[in-house]
């Protein structure tokens, strides 16, 4: 699913990642682990585009992806969760969940602003995803609820539904059970398996 050949991240005269190489295959769950600033971030980050190789290959699903805008690798079928929160303040748990579906949306800007028919069906349709992605992470009687009224447990379990909400054949999940207790790792654990 994910081919890595050769990686290299220079910031400036600063070696992040050296001819890295691995592949994933579909359907497993994989950590990359090391200490802080051993670069996993920044290999999420070369992976979806978020900053330029010095050089090697990125292939998803046999289509190399380096070089392509974050937005298109996203609609390709990856996607992150990132190691800070990245909550967004003054929308509810089900807004923030619905920014992630954005990827997945067919209406043009004119047809938005106009609201027509075929945005109604298609922002319902989202709604009733998202409520799902909610439900898968245990957050569904929360949807209403200003998202950063959450706890710090359970805004890491927004972030996975709003990742999960872009429909991702791989998912990245950056140190997603940083600052959690004992029970929330459990519990993180029992989801990721069942994603």
């Amino acid at each position: 699913m994910l081919e890595v050949v050769g990686l290299t991240v220079r910031f400036g005269g600063l070696l992040a990642l050296s001819e890295l190489s691995f592949s994933v295959p579909g359907g497993l769950i994989k950590a990359i682990i090391g200490p802080n600033g051993a670069g996993k971030t920044t290999l999420f980050n070369a992976v979806i585009g978020m900053v330029p190789l010095s050089q090697g290959t990125v292939l998803f699903e046999g289509r190399q992806i380096q070089g392509l805008k974050t937005n298109r690798i996203c609609r390709l079928g990856v996607t992150r969760t990132f190691q800070n929160l990245e909550v967004f303040s003054g929308l509810t748990v089900l807004e923030n969940v619905m920014v992630g579906r954005h990827t997945k949306g067919r209406a043009g800007f004119a047809s938005a602003g106009l609201r027509l028919p075929g945005v109604c069906r298609e922002d319902a349709q989202a709604e009733r995803a998202c409520c799902e992605w909610l439900a898968l992470v245990g957050l569904a009687d929360r949807a209403g609820e200003d998202a950063l009224s959450l706890p710090f447990g359970q805004q890491r379990l927004l972030e996975i539904a709003r990742a999960l909400a872009s429909e991702p054949r791989l998912l990245l999940l950056d140190e997603p059970a940083a600052g959690l207790s004992t029970r929330e790792k459990t519990d993180l654990a029992r989801l990721v398996r069942r994603i």
